[in-house]
């Protein structure tokens, strides 16, 4: 994300050898900040303001005889003064150090004033500032020497030659800082970083003021100079001003990096993934870089130092390639994280969710609120995406305990019966509470097409909370490209052998869904089986034009339709029809139900004569084309057919027993 003059910054930063990747080139022009850098100025005479050249501007100030003071900025950004070292303090003129004016000697400067006792450090100057800054200065004034004429001689035989109180230097050496010098009254040594005033060289008001500078430093370091008095012959005092201080911030910068949590999906010489990060925004250029590297090891894996500004919008976008084709970052989980290494800044770092673009199968997140002086490091890692399929396996019984579990209750109007008005019970959705999940099923994820091609096998839970539970997390590279993917529940112990819902569930898989719960496979015990069939008999004189359906129920059954037995004799020549109730006590309905009932044959199960269909009821619709022709002796079958929720369905035939006095 740089402009022009931006990368060819970077090109020349990147001759420096700085540890951190942030720091700036150092510049030790005087009184000035780089190109765009924004500066902090204190003192009485600020620079104009420029687009380029940003200032914000505080007065100095200083209440005389502290040695500290902290100058706070706008957003907090926060510049301290501090002279930890001051020794032999000269209060003539103020308490030191104090702000003003010293005629002849400063202006509008922090003024410390010495009596020039010994050669020594007679003071140091610190300043820090709570932010990283690519370079702090301030001017000096006042840096000099003279001579005076001393009596070397005695009272009565005087000798006069010139003797130095102080020569001053000072030291900026400790934190890398850089000096200027005026030949007329300095020597500066070859480094640049220490300058004594030649001896004898006095100098009025402005006249001998110096720079010191320092280049790049990271928040809250200390930049330190000692001032000295190098010579003293005589007794005398000498005063030195600080004005003009500055520090200047870098315009907010970015690196983003790329890392990855898992091994790529695609990892072959000839399809391998790579992730290609771009960074966009305002009237800065374009910048992307594209990872190297196999398996879960990225190299090539991040950008330069991007040069931001403030109050505008950026966005960091990434996508992966193999080779030259787009693959899709959607088949990647995505997280990132924002640190900056400011403290103190007020910028907000981004956290909400990286967003999708399908259509150009990219994710993104916006940074829009850097500062003066960020160092944001933003980290995309991304992971195979993990597709989760999950459910439960349980008791659809509708809370109904095993002790009151009845396949004969056919009851589903009283509210007596637990199946009656129980809206949960054997409706194929898992309803908690009451229902509860059962242990002894397995659940497999396979191809549809060919459910040989099994993905995954999984127990569910045996115990505990999540008893009957199973979850599948996999990446898209499990499946080769097929998006037909279905959960198959099977079973192997006794209990619970009927299926409230399909055995087989496709999970309408698309590799732009994460999430498929809810993949729930319901059972019962055979004592909950939805279906409940209840046999009547009717004897009769094999009537072909008999009304079945208007026959009613009786205890006898020959006045009508009973569950008695015939316990007499029946007629020679006379028929026993059937009326077989299947009643549907679920609450879903139960398809491709096919009743079949075997017609007695004599010597089978103790029977001593068979029976023979005579006329089904309705033949082409309600029975089957296999089933028993009539005259026959066989099974009677029923089309396949659905019985509603709650609902009932009759079935009825007549049969003809072979000749006997006894049936």
């Amino acid at each position: 994300m740089l402009s022009l003059v931006g990368i060819l910054l970077f090109l020349l930063y990147s001759n420096f050898a700085v540890a951190n990747p942030f720091a700036t080139p150092d510049d030790f022009s005087a009184a000035s900040c780089p190109i765009n850098h924004k500066m902090y100025y204190l003192g009485s005479n600020p620079p104009t303001s420029t687009s380029a050249q940003p200032v914000v501007a505080l007065p100095l100030s200083w209440t005389a005889g502290n040695t500290s003071k902290e100058f706070t900025f706008a957003d907090n950004k926060i510049f301290t003064i501090a002279f930890p070292i001051l020794i032999d303090a000269n209060n003539s003129n103020g308490t030191v150090p104090f702000y003003g004016s010293i005629n002849d000697a400063t202006s509008n400067a922090i003024n410390l004033v010495h009596n020039s006792t010994r050669v020594q450090t007679d003071h140091s100057l610190e300043l820090s500032i709570n932010r990283p800054v690519s370079k702090i200065g301030y001017k000096i004034q006042d840096l000099d020497s003279t001579t005076v004429r001393v009596n070397v001689g005695s009272f009565f035989f005087p000798r006069y030659e010139n003797r130095a109180p102080y020569i001053e230097q000072v030291d900026v050496s400790a934190n890398n800082g850089q000096l200027t010098f005026n030949n007329i009254f300095h020597n500066i040594n070859a480094q640049r970083n220490i300058v004594t005033a030649k001896e004898g060289e006095n100098c009025d008001t402005g006249e001998c003021t110096i720079d010191a500078a320092w280049g790049y430093k990271p928040a809250n370091s200390v930049v330190n100079l000692k001032h000295s008095n190098t010579k003293r012959e005589t007794s005398g005092s000498h005063a030195t001003g600080y004005s003009d201080f500055y520090f200047c911030l870098a315009p907010p910068k970015i690196i983003v990096k790329k890392a990855l949590s898992g091994n790529r999906i695609n990892d072959t010489d000839a399809k391998r993934d790579q992730f290609e990060i771009k960074a966009t925004g305002g009237s800065i250029a374009a910048n992307s870089f594209t990872t190297t590297g196999n398996a879960a090891a990225v190299t090539n894996n991040s950008s330069v130092v991007l040069e931001l500004s403030e109050n505008t919008s950026y966005k960091i976008t990434e996508r992966v390639m193999n080779g030259n084709t787009l693959g899709d970052i959607a088949n990647y989980e995505a997280t990132y994280v924002c640190n900056n290494a400011t403290t103190g800044s007020t910028t907000v770092m981004p956290t909400t969710a990286m967003t999708y673009d399908a259509t150009t199968k990219t994710r993104s997140f916006t940074l829009a609120n850097a500062n003066y002086g960020d160092e944001i490091t933003c980290t995309i890692t991304n992971g195979p995406t993990l597709y989760n399929f999950s459910g439960i396996v349980f008791d659809d019984n509708g809370g109904i305990a095993s002790t009151r579990a009845d396949k004969e209750n056919a009851d589903i109007t009283t509210t007596a019966s637990a199946y009656s008005n129980n809206s949960t019970y054997f409706n194929g959705v898992f309803n908690t509470p009451p229902e509860t999940g059962i242990a002894g099923s397995s659940v497999k994820l396979v191809s549809c097409t060919n459910t040989n091609t099994i993905y995954a096998n999984q127990s569910v839970v045996t115990t505990g909370t999540t008893i009957g539970r199973y979850q599948f997390s996999l990446p898209i590279s499990t499946f080769g490209g097929n998006n037909n993917l279905c959960l198959i529940e099977s079973r192997t112990g006794d209990t619970h052998p009927i299926r409230t819902s399909n055995e087989n569930k496709n999970v309408g898989f698309a590799p732009t869904n994460f999430n498929y719960p809810d993949n729930d496979f319901g059972r019962v015990i055979d004592a909950h089986a939805a279906i409940v069939l209840k046999k009547y008999q009717y004897v009769n004189d094999c009537d072909t034009t008999l009304n079945y359906s208007a026959i009613s129920i009786t205890a006898d059954p020959r006045t009508g339709f009973s569950t008695g037995t015939v316990s007499e004799s029946l007629i020679p020549g006379q028929c026993i029809a059937y009326k077989i109730v299947a009643t549907n006590r679920a609450n879903i309905s139960v398809d491709n139900f096919v009743m079949r009932d075997v017609l007695q044959s004599k010597g089978v199960k103790n029977a001593t004569t068979t029976s023979v269909l005579v006329a089904p009821v309705d033949a082409a619709s309600n029975y089957a084309g296999n089933s028993v022709a009539i005259g026959m002796n066989g099974t009677v079958i029923s089309n396949s057919q659905s019985i509603p929720a709650r609902k009932k369905r009759d079935f009825y035939f007549n049969t003809k027993y072979g000749t006997t006095s006894n049936p």
